[in-house]
């Protein structure tokens, strides 16, 4: 709760730390206290959001909740300069708020409670972290959504988080598990589920990367997970804020999340395939799936603002050297006028072993026509400089 009679110290901090340039929009108290350790600090307030984008844009700003024209410049910033570091200081943001900071490159919130010392690290943490994203290295985001039931989504979700780990590396992937109610991805891996979601709901804004570490378990194999213990009342505490401060918090931590999403439409499913850079529409190849999907995907295609398309990727197709009652893809594609991105072979044994033992399909099998398929849809979705620089890429090229 905003408390204007709590007054903060208005001596700098103790450590001598000062940030070196600081547009702030906060009650007079705070101003007086950040005077002390700003080695620039400018006062937003009396000025309209457009004229703090224009002045301040690209840097470093500070508001808290309450005081007036707060909600504008967030917003503001959010579409005319995203790259614009922004701290908020609140105790309970409201979710269209979030859902404005998530499109920044770099935000945080502090609660009000918070000291100077504690507004100085988020200010360092944020500054470091547009140092980052300004050569380049932006985190991505890919959400799987099943068509239809039992397509294999979570499989396909951690086998494709898996894929891209070993062409990027190690602890630089993170999966997160949003079928909250009976999520599968633990049991797969013989993980645990150390998401506490009741911590969450109750205060999304105070989630911030250390508490998100908490909440990873990390596979040797170098992919991080992130997933609640399966509870049937579990949907009902995934509030809007708490879902995507948790996306956002992953993606500012990680460079490539990977979202495993239900089916059924929860109220954060628009706002997250809306956000995410990869809507993943994963289907099987029968009339029925190919018509969910198709639906599906003109659904999802409706939420993204940017203008990119879902991609439709068919599952659990049959060897191309077995006989099958399937018709053919390029026919799939007429029906539904709609391009299928991938298909991903069936390799039912491989996969059947390598969930009994807890590990990824390529552990238990690496020549699995299934591997080779994640392989190359990971690859395709990849941006050609993150292939360049990939630990595979480079063996290569000290090959030749």
């Amino acid at each position: 709760m905003f408390d204007p009679v709590r007054k903060p110290e208005a001596s700098g901090p103790p450590s001598g730390r000062t940030i070196p340039a600081l547009a702030a929009l906060a009650r007079p108290a705070l101003m007086e206290a950040l005077q002390g350790c700003c080695a620039e600090l400018s006062d937003l307030a009396g000025l309209s959001a457009s004229e703090i984008v224009l002045r301040h844009g690209g840097g470093l700003v500070l508001v808290e909740q309450g005081v007036t024209g707060y909600d504008q410049v967030i917003l503001t910033l959010a579409v005319e300069r995203p790259g614009t570091a922004v701290i908020v200081i609140s105790d309970q943001l409201p979710g269209h708020m979030v859902r404005a900071l998530m499109k920044l490159e770099a935000s945080d919130i502090v609660p009000t409670s918070a000291g100077v010392e504690e507004i100085i690290d988020v200010a360092e943490q944020l500054r470091e972290t547009q140092s980052i994203q300004g050569s380049g290295a932006t985190s991505k985001c890919w959400a799987f959504r099943g068509a239809v039931g039992g397509a294999g989504v979570s499989t396909l979700a951690i086998e494709s988080a898996f894929g891209l780990a070993r062409k990027v590396g190690p602890g630089k992937v993170c999966l997160v598990d949003l079928n909250l109610a009976d999520g599968m991805t633990t049991s797969f891996l013989e993980a645990v589920p150390k998401l506490d979601l009741h911590a969450l709901a109750a205060a999304p804004e105070r989630l911030d990367q250390r508490l998100l570490a908490a909440w990873c378990w990390e596979h040797e194999d170098g992919v991080s997970l992130i997933a609640a213990p399966r509870n049937p009342d579990a949907d009902l505490l995934a509030t809007e804020a708490a879902i995507l401060r948790l996306l956002d918090v992953a993606c500012s931590a990680f460079e490539y999340v990977i979202v495993d999403m239900p089916r059924h439409m929860m109220p954060w499913t628009k706002s997250v395939l809306g956000a995410v850079d990869e809507a993943i529409v994963v289907s099987e190849l029968t009339v029925p799936s190919l018509h969910a999907a198709a639906d599906m995907c003109r659904e999802t295609d409706a939420l993204r603002a940017d203008g990119a398309k879902s991609k439709l990727v068919l599952n659990r197709m049959f060897p191309k050297k077995r006989f099958r009652a399937e018709f053919a893809v390029d026919k799939a594609e007429q029906a539904i006028e709609r391009e299928i991105h991938t298909t991903i072979t069936s390799d039912w044994d491989a996969a059947r072993t390598a969930v009994n033992l807890g590990k990824p399909i390529a552990d238990v099998k690496p020549k699995s026509p299934l591997v080779a398929d994640v392989a190359a849809f990971v690859e395709k979705l990849l941006p050609e400089d993150a292939i360049e620089a990939s630990p595979q890429a480079s063996k290569k090229r000290r090959a030749k």
